[in-house]
């Protein structure tokens, strides 16, 4: 008799244990397993293994799955076979359009400052040179100044900082 009841017990958990369904989620997209995904049920919460797999008993009707890169979803047991699909979190950004210039060495500065008349040019130029005038403020003017050694100190650090 007593080995009668252990049968019997041995048989019903084992009913038991046959009672639940085995299921994977996997990513609409890839269709590949998704780990760490957490199944909620009213027998408990249960986390999915690395190949995606999770157990669910067969008396549960409705299950509520949650992953932080991917959209909740609430389904009926009924309307599951044996895969789940999730759809992924739009975690990308917005388009982005970058323009760029090729490497500027200021020569368009330089030609557009020699190109505008300060107030002492124009009034040289304006000059009428049978009166007489500044000869040699007019060929200071057009000769390149020297730069001293802070302002070469100055440009190499600009230029090292631009090619960087």
């Amino acid at each position: 008799m007593n080995r009668l009841t252990l049968t019997l017990c041995l048989l019903v958990m084992s009913m038991a244990i046959c009672a639940q369904r085995r299921m994977v989620v996997c990513d609409i997209e890839t269709l590949s397993p998704i780990s760490q995904v957490s199944v909620r049920s009213s027998a408990g919460v249960e986390v999915t293994d690395s190949m995606g797999f999770f157990s669910v008993p067969d008396s549960c009707r409705s299950l509520v799955f949650t992953h932080i890169n991917y959209e909740s979803r609430l389904l009926n047991v009924d309307e599951v076979r044996d895969t789940v699909f999730l759809v992924s979190h739009e975690m990308s950004m917005r388009e982005v359009v970058v323009f760029g210039k090729g490497k500027d060495d200021g020569l368009r500065d330089r030609i557009n400052k020699m190109l505008v008349l300060n107030k002492t040019d124009a009034q040289l130029l304006g000059s009428d040179p049978s009166k007489g005038g500044n000869l040699f403020g007019l060929i200071g003017k057009l000769l390149p100044k020297r730069k001293t050694r802070a302002e070469k100190r100055k440009q190499k650090a600009r230029e090292i900082i631009e090619n960087y």
